[in-house]
């Protein structure tokens, strides 16, 4: 007896593993239906991008066959129908999730590093840094973000690269905003005002300090931006100042079925419902991360 009393007084407390915040977020999101049904349809795009050359070639996207325009849907060996081409368009709209998530990943991931980096800078510095980089946001923010991605192509001309410049320069003022304004209130926490005092230099604060700090922001808005650039892209393109002919693009796509809208709707209704899932999935996943982000639905799942 005495000796179970001696091994229970020197035997070490059992510690509680923690979870961590991402194993948190995830439990969040994994009791949210519309959360998983969002992520899967997320899940099944970028599929579709990373695999198209192995579920369809590149050929039958662009390959334009007479003999076989404007073959209805649900036909042997085209099961979504062709174009006035001839051009299969399911191989289009397989290959079109390629473009169109290089154009909104390849934007929003530009515009997000740019932003941030100006967002912490002005809540770093502060002062006239602040004022001058405010300022110049302030006057892109004047002019639409549509209407600056419009001048800009119309200047540079069709392509991808041209593209990507134009929807990254737009989206920089709002994410500047978003970000500084988070980082603003962690640079007034103790462990950065800390760092400071011992003489961190500005730039190794903002990486090692700022910017983990600002993930959830950084992800929140970065989600809900793919789907703006997908959708604005996907404008540009119909209206002719998207990608250069004939890559397949589901805003081109519409841009070509809009003639023949009265005999054959499915070239417009194939690519218009693929685009508004591709926009409902990305941005209700969006919506149900920043939610699970929330310190206040800590504990609630």
């Amino acid at each position: 007896m005495a000796n179970t009393t001696a091994a229970a007084a020197t035997a070490k407390p059992k510690r509680t593993k923690k979870n961590s915040q991402g194993r948190e977020i995830w439990g969040r999101l994994c009791h949210r239906p519309t959360a998983m049904i969002a992520l899967a349809g997320c899940a099944i795009m970028l599929f579709l991008a990373i695999f198209a050359d192995l579920l369809v070639p590149y050929e039958m996207a662009i390959k334009q066959v007479a003999s076989e325009k404007l073959v209805p849907p649900f036909s042997p060996g085209h099961l979504l129908g062709t174009d006035n081409f001839g051009r299969d368009i399911l191989a289009r709209i397989i290959h079109g999730a390629r473009t169109a998530l290089e154009i909104g990943l390849l934007a929003t991931a530009a515009s997000i590093v740019v932003s941030t980096i100006l967002a912490c800078v002005a809540a770093m510095l502060g002062g006239k840094v602040d004022n001058l980089i405010m300022r110049i946001v302030d006057i892109l923010s004047c002019i639409p973000g549509m209407v600056t991605a419009l001048a800009i192509c119309a200047s540079l001309g069709n392509g991808i690269p041209q593209l990507v410049t134009a929807l990254t320069i737009s989206g920089i003022p709002m994410h500047t905003k978003m970000i500084r304004s988070m980082a603003l209130s962690v640079s007034k926490k103790d462990f950065v005002e800390s760092a400071v005092a011992l003489g961190g230099r500005p730039g190794y604060i903002m990486w090692r300090h700022l910017c983990p700090n600002l993930a959830s922001i950084i992800i929140i808005n970065g989600t809900a931006q793919v789907s703006i650039n997908i959708m604005q892209g996907a404008t540009l393109g119909f209206i002719g100042l998207g990608v250069k002919a004939p890559t397949p693009e589901w805003g081109t796509m519409l841009s070509d079925g809009l003639s023949f809208m009265l005999r054959n709707q499915y070239m417009v209704l194939i690519p218009g419902i693929v685009l508004c899932l591709a926009a409902l999935c990305i941005n209700t996943f969006g919506d149900c991360l920043r939610d699970a982000f929330d310190p206040q639905l800590k504990g609630k799942s």
